[in-house]
């Protein structure tokens, strides 16, 4: 995905809620300086203010005619206006849209999966982790994501999170991990994940 910082261009490569990597051709300025990232996603506009942490050379230039490839690694120190609410949307946007491809591809978790997930405004979750093949579901006030599992609200319907457990058992790990994503991203903040529809 396309971007500015200042008057130079980058692209998009990688999105957290906290973080950004970003390729470039020396449009990043120095390691620890701030910049502000802009971009716009279905036509809601996103202003980033970050943090530069790391710049990494990837592809080096083979003449003057060519300008070598930097990676950038970037912290989100502040999101301006509706920049937040339209960083989450578009995470979940695309966890989503990961979800459906795996299925399609038939990698091991039905894009079903996606649409368990419902938005949380509590503090009161569950924990559920695989150990040695079996599931342990525990109560629990943090909403840390374990390593072999998952974290979601302690509203969610037991079915669905039975679901849930089918699917990140069978997953293969970037599955998985996509799964913790969009149980943090339903956890995370008041307002949740927004929730979709699901249309085979």
């Amino acid at each position: 995905m396309p971007a500015r910082i200042a008057a130079g261009k980058v692209f998009l490569v990688d999105l957290s809620r906290t973080g950004v990597r970003v390729a470039h051709q020396g449009a990043v300025p120095a390691i620890g300086q701030v910049c502000r990232l802009e971009f716009n996603w279905e036509g809601r506009p996103v202003v980033l203010d970050c943090k530069v942490m790391r710049n990494e050379l990837v592809k080096l230039a083979k003449s003057a005619a060519e300008k070598s490839i930097y990676h950038a690694g970037l912290h989100i120190e502040q999101a301006h206006e509706e920049s937040e609410a339209t960083l989450r949307d578009l995470i979940a946007d695309v966890v989503a849209r990961a979800l459906d491809e795996q299925k399609a591809n038939a990698r091991g978790i039905p894009a079903e999966a996606a649409q368990v997930f419902q938005t949380s405004k509590g503090t009161e979750y569950l924990r559920c982790e695989l150990v040695d093949g079996t599931w342990r579901r525990t109560a629990t006030t943090r909403p840390d994501q374990p390593q072999n599992g998952f974290t979601v609200s302690a509203d969610e319907d037991r079915e669905q999170i039975d679901i849930l457990c089918d699917t990140f058992a069978k997953a293969d790990v970037p599955g998985q991990k996509l799964i913790r994503t969009m149980a943090e991203l339903s956890i995370s903040r008041a307002e949740g994940i927004p929730t979709r529809r699901y249309k085979p």
